[in-house]
């Protein structure tokens, strides 16, 4: 078995063993309309198998057309293409796309590019601004400062586009440098991963604690592995002992 055949089996095993589960949670909390959290599941599994075909000789069509599903599903989230039963279903049938393309690249070295050309061309159609998507971005943040701490409340309850990200990073930019910093999410619903990435980043500059993450939260903060860099604490009370 050559180095090329040993790499697309062991790229299999895990497509099976973990990818494709991780993906089907995805699709589940999508077709239950939790759209946030459903595209939170998928991206991880998504971004791996998008790399890791990139650098399998014949699998780069699949690596391609991975790219062109998470961009559709990153406007979608970030309320930019509408959360309707419509926009659900192609994103469902694009994610469930790319496997059927590995599939048939495994086993003929090739695939149905007139399907998928036609799945890319409905992607790209929907890809339009649409109302009333994403509003809560005006205030998502609350600023509180206290003499030893600075805390930042969370008041939307869905926190994924990039002017909620913006202001945010306005608000830590604020902040003087060793001042401790507490996120209070008591009020959020789900927040994208980018959030903590954003909050991490000042993690050198700052001792930061997290409290009042509920079970999405929870499981985003955990399966990115921020507390490496983040601290929970049961309460308001706790991080400011």
């Amino acid at each position: 078995m050559s180095d090329d055949d040993s790499l697309i089996e062991e790229f299999f095993s895990e497509v099976n063993d973990k990818y494709y589960p991780q993906v089907l949670e995805g699709i589940d909390l999508l077709d239950e309309q939790c759209i946030e959290e459903g595209i939170e599941a998928l991206s991880r599994p998504l971004h791996t198998i998008k790399g890791v075909t990139g650098f399998m000789s014949g699998f780069e069509p699949a690596s391609t057309f991975t790219h062109k599903v998470e961009s559709f599903l990153k406007k979608m989230q970030a309320g930019e293409i509408a959360h309707k039963l419509p926009q659900i279903a192609l994103a469902i049938e694009s994610v469930n796309s790319i496997f059927m393309i590995i599939e048939q690249l495994r086993e003929s070295g090739s695939y149905d590019k007139a399907a998928t050309d036609d799945i890319e061309k409905r992607l790209a159609g929907e890809g339009k601004k649409t109302e009333g998507i994403g509003a809560e971005s005006d205030t998502p943040v609350e600023l509180e400062s206290l003499p030893d701490a600075e805390i930042i409340t969370l008041k939307a309850r869905r926190l994924y586009n990039q002017q909620q990200l913006g202001i945010v990073d306005d608000t830590l930019k604020t902040i003087a440098e060793g001042k401790r910093i507490l996120f209070d999410f008591g009020i959020s619903m789900s927040v994208a991963s980018s959030l903590f990435e954003l909050i991490a980043s000042y993690s050198d500059s700052h001792e930061i604690g997290i409290t009042g993450m509920n079970t999405h939260c929870t499981s985003t903060f955990y399966s990115w592995g921020f507390q490496r860099y983040l601290n929970v604490f049961d309460s308001r009370d706790s991080f400011l002992k």
